[in-house]
């Protein structure tokens, strides 16, 4: 590559602020890390020092934490000599991050120790990986760097990152090189210095380890743990593992290591399976549960990310999003804390609105089924028409028990379908009414089903015809799936008289299948081995006799459930002619 107009690109965009500034810082880190590696330079000397110098100008733009988190998103990658010097003359704990990580030939270091300060040295000496020309250069300056004097080694604000990365292997065998120095240079030391340090690491390596093998908080000084408990949402970004390694400017400590990889037990921390899932499946994912379970962030959050990969080779880099505390209305309640109520039954506006919500896109569902069967749009495979038709038929069981839902919660209101009105009874001819049923449940071939014995001279029922027709509808729906082979639901229509004036009563045999049962085992809405009939209707066989006897108490009618029958009684339409001209 003779010309990189990639870096011509970057450069030439102007200054930025804010989340500007942070994707140019990226940009230019990611342009040093891949084209100025030991070997395989790729950048002219004017390229490399005017991205340096952008760095310089951006780095007052970007937090402590954006800074640590571009060093540890390279990893193993940072190879740039240019990146490694710019990123030691940092703070200390930027330095501290990319010296631990950094990877340069042995022949390279010696030439770049020069130029680099005592806490970067004091963390290449630390190292176990460090190639033998390394470790001479840096014993040469071993009599600088080990004097503990007004320019310490190590300073006090490399503290957690600085053991965080090395271990506490090497940041023992730093105080024991330190405390030897006093010997070996013939230098006055100052041992309080030494005793700060090693009083540092011990509290860092005594307070024990998390599961994910994190330093527990310790706050610094000045520093304020209520602001930071108090922190309700963080930014956050994790590596190809699913490993946090920037939370922003959250607790880093508390944070950066857990993971969102592996779902979580219960009260142990971690995510749901709804983001170890994502994760799995590397896509994105928005609300997910992630709770961790001690420490300064205690409790339960929302995680949403979108996974990232590199532009190059498109290969997975992580996740980047944000978290979140908790709302109200996601935080489901402990019955614990709940005072006791007493038969709280939902109200008929919040049971028409959940209906409301369901038959909605159950409409949709129906509407695209049709089409298909019908090919209205084209022509279709039989394998798709039946799939089609399959779904029709599901879609209209469906509906017909969010009907039955609908009424029974209206009956249970003392409600009709005219919000506000009461209900008007009228003079309702009940035969004509069975007949429209007979009518709507024949078989294939038009053969009936239904066959009912009326008597003759019968008078008008005394109710409000909606109700009625849907009363006499629900209890033939309710038995007919429970017929067997050729059996048809019979019964018989009669006008009975008594002291009040009588009552019109239609009688259903009850089908083979229901013969024997008393009236707790039909009205039981979980009756039999599987929970109910496999034929009965959809919401159950108890249910649907228990929404006929709601319907009818509505209307001054009566269910009644004899040994061989099932009996409707329903008021008289007095003064209304009869059949022949004769009045009730």
């Amino acid at each position: 590559m003779r010309f990189n107009d990639l870096t011509q690109t970057i450069l030439a965009v102007e200054d930025r602020t804010g989340t500007g500034a942070a994707s140019l810082w990226r940009q230019c880190v990611d342009m040093l890390a891949q084209y100025d590696q030991a070997g395989r330079i790729m950048l002219q000397q004017s390229e490399r020092a005017a991205l340096v110098a952008r760095l310089h100008d951006l780095r007052g733009e970007l937090s402590e934490a954006q800074r640590i988190a571009s060093v540890v998103e390279l990893g193993s990658r940072l190879r740039s000599p240019a990146l490694v010097e710019f990123f030691a003359s940092d703070r200390p704990a930027v330095c501290v991050a990319a010296l631990s990580r950094a990877r340069l030939p042995d022949a390279l270091w010696p030439v770049l120790l020069s130029r680099l300060g005592p806490t970067a040295r004091g963390v290449l000496r630390g190292r176990k990986d460090m190639g033998p020309e390394t470790r001479r250069a840096l014993e040469a300056f071993g009599s600088t760097d080990l004097v503990l004097g007004d320019a310490a080694v190590v300073s006090n604000d490399v503290g957690a990152a600085a053991i965080a990365d090395l271990g506490a292997d090497a940041a023992h065998e730093a105080v024991q090189d330190a405390s030897a120095s006093e010997a070996a240079v013939g230098q006055p030391v100052e041992r309080s210095q030494i005793r700060q340090l090693v009083e540092r690491i011990e509290r860092f390596t005594s307070g024990g380890r998390t599961s994910f093998s994190i330093p527990r908080e310790v706050p610094r000084e000045g520093t304020a743990p209520q602001d930071q408990r108090a922190l309700s949402a963080f930014p956050f970004e994790t590596d190809a593992e699913g490993t946090l390694i920037w939370v922003g400017d959250a607790s880093r400590p508390a944070l950066v290591g857990l993971t969102i990889a592996h779902m979580a037990l219960p009260g142990e921390t971690g995510p749901d399976g709804h983001v170890a899932g994502a994760f799995a499946r590397r896509s994105s994912f928005q609300h997910g549960r992630f709770t961790i379970g001690e420490g300064l962030y205690e409790g339960e959050w929302r995680f949403s990310a979108v996974p990232f990969f590199d532009p190059g080779s498109g290969r997975f880099q992580g996740y980047r999003g944000q978290a979140r505390r908790p709302l109200m209305h996601e935080i489901p309640h402990k019955a614990v804390t709940q005072p006791p109520v007493a038969d709280v039954q939902p109200s008929l506006d919040s049971v028409r609105q959940l209906i409301h919500e369901l038959r909605t896109p159950l409409n949709a569902i129906l509407g695209f089924a049709e089409i298909i069967e019908q090919q209205l749009f084209g022509p279709a495979g039989v394998h798709y028409r039946e799939m089609a038709g399959n779904i029709l038929s599901d879609a209209r069981r469906l509906l017909a028990a969010f009907d039955d839902i609908d009424t029974a919660a209206r009956a249970a209101a003392g409600r009709d379908d005219q919000a506000g009105s009461p209900p008007v009874r009228s003079a309702v001819d009940v035969q004509a009414v069975i007949e429209n049923a007979a009518r709507s449940f024949a078989g294939e071939e038009g053969e009936a089903r239904l066959r009912i014995a009326a008597s003759a001279h019968l008078p008008f029922a005394h109710v409000e015809p909606v109700q009625c027709e849907r009363m006499i509808q629900h209890l033939v729906r309710t038995l007919m799936p429970l017929t067997q082979g050729q059996e048809m639901v019979q019964g018989a229509l009669w006008f009975q008289p008594d002291g009040a004036g009588g009552r019109l009563i239609l009688g259903l045999d009850r089908p083979a299948r229901l013969k024997g049962l008393d009236e707790h085992e039909l009205l039981d809405p979980g009756y039999g081995a599987d929970g109910d009939w496999p034929d009965a209707p959809l919401l159950g066989l108890g249910f649907s006799m228990r929404l006929v006897r709601s319907l009818a108490l509505a209307q001054d009618c009566a269910l009644r459930i004899e040994n061989e029958r099932i009996l409707l009684e329903l008021p008289v339409a007095h003064g209304v002619a009869l059949a022949d001209g004769e009045t009730a």
